[in-house]
């Protein structure tokens, strides 16, 4: 019931946001409304600068059953929670090439009745070239496309007995379709993620990822903007040094992404959002709500 609450309020928003996006367009200028959650579409004019940061918060309560294969509680004394502060920068080198960079840093805590783990540190960077090759300015229809690498920079193997991972240990690289149309105070926002992930340091394949997401940014003032987006995302089944499958490593995932951003000044924003799973398939750890808060600066 709860999916279905969440699912309808979802379409409803977007219906109204369509419908009241198209009912007057005659606003004030509108100033920049980034997305909270993906990469826009809109490239940097050249010689622009943008930094965001986030803040993330969950505090898992399910886990991976490895008997059942299905997601559990939480036994009783276990507790498992996980902060992150990503800077993200973004450069545009040209009017239609942005270069991105974002460096996680993580704080991971996990008790088990009273045996404790921790994870502090860099996780695994990202750095992205993102290309617009289609504008229809009085459509106001744009398309770009994504090159995606990730590195791994967090620390994976040669883990203390009190460690936790910070990184997944493999090279990935992938290509992304950004579509973006405005309505007036509305944005519809979409894209279509690939990603090729390599062996990680363990010997083990890492299955490929696919990830989509649907997005819808309303202005319901100048300064106020509501934004939701469905998420879905599924990697392949892991393949070990001996060439068989692992077990249960087919991870799929369906968020429902709520947010709001506060205008304090034409290009700074604050951005908070709250995350909700409706679905999740052999995650290791998982949360029916997370947080985010973050911010905004375009230079």
């Amino acid at each position: 019931m709860k999916k279905f609450v969440l699912i309808t309020l979802m379409i409803g928003f977007a219906g109204y946001s369509l419908f009241a996006g198209n009912e007057n367009t005659k606003t004030h200028k509108l100033y920049p409304r980034p997305p909270i959650y993906g990469i826009p579409a809109k490239t940097l004019p050249a010689g622009k600068f943008i930094y965001r940061s986030y803040f993330t918060f969950a505090n898992y309560t399910q886990m991976l059953s490895k008997q059942s294969g299905e997601m559990v509680s939480l036994p009783e004394g276990m507790r498992f929670q996980n902060y992150s502060f990503t800077p993200k920068l973004r450069y545009g080198l040209t009017n239609k090439l942005t270069l991105i960079a974002n460096f996680p840093f993580y704080y991971k805590h996990f008790d088990n009745e009273g045996t404790f783990k921790t994870g502090v540190g860099i996780g695994d960077v990202i750095l992205a070239g993102l290309y617009r090759f289609y504008f229809n300015k009085q459509k106001k229809l744009l398309f770009s496309a994504l090159l995606f690498t990730k590195y791994p920079t967090g620390k994976s193997t040669a883990l203390s007995s009190d460690e936790l991972p910070l990184g997944t240990g493999s090279f990935d690289a992938g290509l992304a379709v950004l579509p973006e149309k405005q309505f007036g105070k509305l944005d519809v926002r979409g894209a279509a993620f690939y990603i090729f992930r390599s062996k990680n340091r363990s010997d083990v394949k890492l299955g490929n990822v696919q990830l989509y997401y649907i997005t819808g940014a309303y202005n319901f003032t100048r300064n106020i903007i509501a934004e939701g987006t469905l998420l879905h995302k599924t990697t392949g089944i892991n393949i070990n040094a001996e060439n068989t499958e692992i077990p249960n490593t087919n991870i799929g995932l369906t968020q429902l992404i709520l947010g709001m951003q506060f205008r304090l000044a034409p290009t700074f924003l604050l951005q908070v959002a709250v995350p909700v799973t409706l679905a999740a398939k052999n995650l290791p750890f998982s949360s029916p709500y997370e947080g985010w808060a973050g911010i905004f600066l375009l230079l």
